[in-house]
C-alpha cells in the first residue's frame, strides 16, 4: 500500500509559457521544508509550479514509526507516487541524497530534466563518509551519535556542517528544529553499493552543482554524478552543503533558472 506523502505545492504567480512542473527532492535528515523557506516562493515568483516532497518517514509523510527499515528504493517509489499525484512529469530537482534518489528513479524512467545539488554520488557514501571520518572526526562522530538519536548538534556545530560560516541564524534555527534522523536502511543502501549495482540512466537533459566548501560532497564526488550523466560538473565558490538555504542561495537558483530556459 503506497503511504501517504506530505507533497507542499506552490503555484506559479503568473505561469511562464512552457514552463514545466518542479518537482523538489530534498536530503538526508531533511524534509519538503527545506525547498519552501526560499527556492519555492522564489521559482514561484518566476512562472515554475513548485511541488517538494516529504519522502517517507520524513517531516509530515507516513513512515515515522518504522523510518529505520525504509529503503532507498521505498524512496523512488515515493517519486513515482509523487509524479503521478502531480499529473505531468515534473523536472526534478535533487539535493545531496535527494539526488542520489533521482539517479535511482531515471535507471528506471525519463525525465524531461534532472538537476543535482551537492548530490550523493553514483558509487553511494563510503567515499565521502571515510573521508569525513579522516578528515572531520569529531563532526563524524558526532553525525552518527544524532543519527542514532544520542546528540543533538548546536548552532556552531550545524554551520560548521552544513553552512557557510556567514549564514543567518534564521536558516540555522529553521534547520535545527526541523531535521530528524535518516533510515538507517536508506544510510546502508548507500554505503554498500556494488559497482554492478550502478544501473544505466535514461537518457536526460542535467545540471550537475556542487559547492566548494561543502564538508560532506567534495567536488571529486560531484565529478563522479556528472559523468555518470554525461555533463560537466560545476562547482560554485563560496558555497556549502546546503545549497538551497545557505548564503548565497540565490546564485543556485539563478544558474538553475538559466538552466531551465533551455529545455
Amino acid at each position: 500500500m503506497t503511504p501517504h506523502l506530505e507533497l507542499l505545492h506552490q503555484s506559479a504567480k503568473a505561469p511562464a509559457l512552457d514552463a514545466p512542473a518542479l518537482l523538489f527532492v530534498h536530503g538526508a535528515f531533511c524534509g519538503a521544508w527545506c525547498w519552501q523557506y526560499r527556492f519555492m516562493p522564489w521559482f514561484a515568483e518566476r512562472g515554475y509550479n513548485c511541488w517538494a516532497l516529504s519522502l517517507e518517514g520524513h517531516a509530515g509523510s507516513e513512515g515515522r514509526n518504522y523510518l529505520s527499515a525504509i529503503s532507498i528504493e521505498d524512496y523512488r517509489r515515493n517519486l513515482v507516487a509523487a509524479v503521478k499525484q502531480i499529473k505531468s512529469t515534473p523536472v526534478m530537482i535533487g539535493h545531496s541524497m535527494g539526488g542520489y534518489v533521482i539517479q535511482q528513479y531515471l535507471s528506471h524512467a525519463s525525465l524531461p530534466g534532472a538537476a543535482f545539488l551537492a548530490s550523493s554520488p553514483p558509487s553511494g557514501m563510503a567515499t565521502p563518509s571515510l573521508r569525513m571520518m579522516t578528515q572531520a572526526p569529531e563532526l563524524f562522530m558526532k553525525l552518527n551519535l544524532y543519527q542514532h538519536g544520542h546528540y543533538d548538534p548546536d548552532y556552531v556545530e550545524l554551520r560548521g556542517l552544513l553552512f557557510s560560516d556567514d549564514v543567518d541564524d534564521e536558516a540555522l534555527e529553521a534547520t535545527i528544529r526541523q531535521c530528524q534522523p535518516e533510515s538507517q536502511r536508506a544510510v546502508m543502501d548507500m554505503a554498500l553499493v556494488h559497482p554492478l549495482a550502478v544501473r544505466p540512466l535514461h537518457p536526460v537533459n542535467a545540471l550537475v552543482l556542487g559547492a566548494a566548501e561543502d564538508r560532506l560532497i567534495a567536488p571529486a564526488d560531484v565529478v563522479a554524478t556528472a559523468q555518470r550523466l554525461d555533463v560537466t560538473a560545476e562547482i560554485m565558490p563560496h558555497m556549502a552543503h546546503m545549497m538551497m538555504m545557505d548564503t548565497h542561495w540565490q546564485r543556485v537558483a539563478e544558474r538553475l533558472l538559466v538552466w531551465l530556459k533551455t529545455l
